[in-house]
């Protein structure tokens, strides 16, 4: 595998690395976060055995610091991609490319063409990492011609690769996970449990839809027709109209909130747009009052962080989902001086990691195309 994307860690450079993991295994973008994890049946032993050997991965891309150095880290690719993401990228490389990861042609002024992927570029220099995983610099002055192909340095493993060995290689791939906290483990918290929010005019204003990509998010949940979906920290009813819509006539939303006068404005919201499948609840800071295995997906908007009892609650949202049920959690990232609230309502991928997985729930994926948020789709441990 010559060419492909993974993340090192979640970092202050979130949006750079996350941009580089969604280029893995074939420098492109597929937007796996618009389908549900699949079905894996490969055998993940066999498929450690294909990257390590026949796939020539490790000739490219590490795990753990571990391999080469033309393409990113792999150490999380598993909770990047779904298994079918993974597998497109395996078999049609050029299937969708980031611009970042178009190929890179220079021409020398001698003639001699040397392909790469651009590292930094400036309107004097330009500088690249060939396919031998050797950073070179180029004057423009001294070069005939750069340009960008849509294509990727990664070849199709299509023909390189039975069905079976690619199934199998995607079952490894999906096992690479990074660390993860042990399930019941306690966490020693050393964060500043935020306030409960009362700014309306925040969670109203214009421009949030730039900042967090709502149907973009959903679209990405895939959730299905006849649903039934919770908005835990519902607010204004920000997703609860749209997640409404999209469970259809068939399916439910609650909305809980612990503050009446946000329940209120989500009533407002929901008549105005005429919908009607959405049951509004008041909770309580220990107990969300959701019923028992009853919920497909339970979504925490920018909430978590202000959760006074977070292991109460927690307990609670793992006791509603059914068996397959998804938790997903948003919130704003700490690494992200952009991000447009206080420290204190922010959080970081290793706290919403550490924290939610030891309440009983292991992380299943990251959804890296949201701008200023963290977007962490959860599923219940055994």
């Amino acid at each position: 595998m010559s060419r492909g994307s993974g993340s090192a860690r979640l970092i202050p450079s979130v949006r750079l690395i996350l941009r580089g993991v969604a280029a893995a295994l074939a420098g492109i973008l597929v937007l796996a976060g618009q389908s549900r994890p699949g079905r894996i049946t490969g055998d993940a032993a066999a498929g450690k055995a294909i990257f390590e050997g026949k796939g020539g991965c490790l000739n490219c891309h590490s795990i753990e610091n571990h391999g080469g150095s033309l393409g990113p880290d792999l150490s999380e690719i598993g909770i990047m991609r779904t298994p079918e993401s993974l597998r497109l990228a395996i078999i049609d490389p050029d299937a969708e490319i980031y611009q970042e990861y178009l190929t890179v042609v220079v021409t020398t002024g001698q003639g001699q063409k040397v392909e790469g992927i651009a590292l930094n570029e400036d309107d004097i220099s330009i500088q690249i990492r060939d396919t031998d995983g050797t950073p070179r610099s180029f004057l423009k002055d001294n070069l005939q011609e750069v340009r960008r192909e849509e294509r990727s340095l990664m070849p199709s493993y299509a023909g390189k690769l039975s069905p079976s060995e690619i199934n199998d290689l995607v079952a490894y791939l999906r096992t690479l996970r990074g660390a993860s906290a042990p399930a019941g483990a306690p966490v020693r918290r050393t964060r500043q449990i935020a306030p409960v929010s009362e700014n309306i005019a925040f969670l109203t204003r214009p421009e949030r839809d730039a900042d967090e990509r709502p149907e973009s998010l959903l679209d990405a949940l895939q959730i299905p027709s006849g649903a039934t979906v919770a908005d835990l920290g519902a607010g204004a009813g920000y997703f609860t109209w749209r997640l409404a819509r999209r469970v259809g006539p068939r399916g439910k939303v609650i909305a809980v909130d612990i503050q009446q006068q946000m329940l209120d404005l989500t009533a407002a919201e929901l008549k105005k747009r005429n919908i009607t499948n959405v049951d509004l609840v008041l909770g309580t800071e220990q107990d969300p009052h959701l019923a028992p295995g009853a919920l497909d997906l339970v979504l925490i908007a920018n909430a978590y962080h202000e959760f006074s009892q977070p292991e109460l609650v927690m307990a609670a949202v793992r006791r509603s989902l059914k068996p397959n049920g998804r938790l997903v959690v948003l919130e704003y990232q700490k690494e992200n001086t952009y991000a447009p609230v206080p420290s204190l309502h922010k959080m970081s991928f290793e706290e919403l990691r550490s924290e939610i997985e030891s309440m009983g729930f292991q992380l299943d994926r990251v959804l890296d195309f949201l701008p200023l948020q963290h977007g962490l789709i959860f599923i219940k441990t055994p």
